[in-house]
């Protein structure tokens, strides 16, 4: 099952017929249900079969409620297949919500409680955020669509981008979604009618998708797509667009291959089926990624991906800024590059604690941090042996003087090249 709660109500193929209709929560129903769901919907016919073998005892699930029948049935189930868009959920709120209106096979509207959901989480959108350099950031957490407000985070975060010098795009905890939204983000990004995606349906012809044309493109600066382990099914459609449509640079670790499309379905009165029921082939590669993930360019720990990709994306504005700009992008980027290497000062940080004037150095955890006046303190980061820059202020530089192995007193330089120095005292 998907990890973030919008990827769990998205991708949408609203089912009737006897899943839906089925209103007892007794576990033989529950598991015939289910069996009757994969036999109709798996995409793969074989170990549909086999998925049906193993959950035909129904001596396994007497007595079990809740999320315990739940799981056992995803027991028996991983012991078939490890797609990880197959599986059983106790959630008798979704299960609601997927059941109020019992619709046809075809018709996907969305259900009043999944739209509100949507509306509260901002279509995915959890963040955006300015950068220094003029690196523009968003975290987007669900590729969700079908509501105005989706389309609308959507069309928003792009156009927070569209002012920046490069782009972040954090997927790390982007469970997935809608593929209409992954085509509408890679809009921005190549030009309309560019080749996506084939989805291979069960039992229907393979349905190709193309980029829509976007309001305007995003295309020519410097994006990086932040991935993780928890990067999954339409999150990885997105990672494939950027890596094999060249458009990006994928920062991180290998994506979860969750390659299959989903339908969720209302079993019972309060359980709701995951099954895969289509599977997804990039029309550049020919190829899916279920159960192989998607490589980033630059493999790092997924904790270390912002950080690398922010050291990145402002060494190339640096390489490209005008002469005005140069020596302010240079020293961002000597910032973010220390930043990403984890550069360790000279000396242990409690031996720069002290007051050099009206400037307080206190240890705080692992970190060293500089507050003054009434001003609120900022951690100091490490950039040379015996030199660091607050994050709140990454183009100064505290350049402390060590004598005897003692650091004695402290230079603050300015971009302008002011230079403001005060002694260590004892206090």
């Amino acid at each position: 099952m998907r990890r973030s709660i919008i990827a769990i109500l998205l991708p949408i193929a609203m089912a009737g017929g006897a899943a839906a209709q089925m209103v007892s929560d007794d576990p033989a129903a529950v598991t015939a249900a289910t069996r009757r769901a994969i036999a109709e919907r798996y995409v793969l016919p074989d170990v549909a079969a086999q998925l049906g073998t193993a959950l035909a005892s129904s001596d396994r699930y007497r007595g079990l409620t809740g999320q315990a029948l739940a799981d056992r049935i995803n027991a028996d189930m991983a012991k078939v297949t490890a797609d990880k868009h197959l599986g059983l959920k106790y959630d008798p709120k979704l299960a609601a919500m997927l059941g109020d209106q019992p619709l046809p096979d075809d018709d996907a509207k969305m259900p009043p409680g999944m739209a509100r959901m949507i509306a509260r989480f901002n279509g995915g959108v959890r963040s955006m955020e300015l950068l220094p350099g003029n690196i523009r950031m968003i975290a987007y957490e669900g590729f969700a669509w079908g509501t105005p407000e989706a389309e609308a985070a959507i069309a928003g975060a792009m156009q927070f981008l569209r002012g920046g010098d490069a782009y972040i795009i954090d997927l790390r905890r982007n469970g997935g979604g809608s593929p209409e939204a992954v085509a509408a983000l890679a809009s921005y990004f190549v030009p309309a009618g560019t080749p996506l995606m084939r989805f291979e349906m069960r039992g229907k012809p393979g349905e190709a998708t193309s980029a829509p044309k976007a309001p305007f493109s995003l295309a020519g600066k410097p994006l990086y797509v932040l991935t993780s382990g928890g990067t999954a099914s339409a999150a990885e459609e997105f990672a494939t667009h950027v890596s094999a449509l060249g458009f990006g640079t994928l920062v991180g670790e290998r994506t979860a291959g969750a390659g299959f499309r989903n339908d969720l379905l209302p079993v019972g009165k309060s359980y709701v089926l995951s099954v895969s029921s289509g599977r997804a082939i990039s029309l550049k590669t020919g190829k899916d990624w279920e159960a192989v993930g998607v490589t980033p360019a630059i493999a790092v720990l997924a904790d270390h991906a912002l950080a690398t990709a922010k050291a990145a994306a402002m060494t190339t504005i640096a390489a490209k800024a005008p002469a005005e700009e140069r020596a302010e992008d240079e020293r961002l980027a000597a910032f973010y590059g220390a930043a990403a290497k984890d550069v360790k000062p000279a000396h242990p940080v409690a031996d720069y604690a002290g007051v050099y004037g009206d400037r307080k150095l206190v240890v705080r955890g692992d970190r060293l941090t500089s507050s003054r006046g009434w001003r609120p303190a900022s951690v100091l980061v490490p950039v040379e042996a015996n030199v660091m820059a607050p994050e709140d202020d990454p183009l100064a530089r505290f350049r402390f003087v060590e004598r005897d192995g003692r650091i004695v007193a402290l230079e603050v330089e300015r971009i302008d090249g002011s230079v403001e120095r005060a002694e260590r005292s004892a206090g």
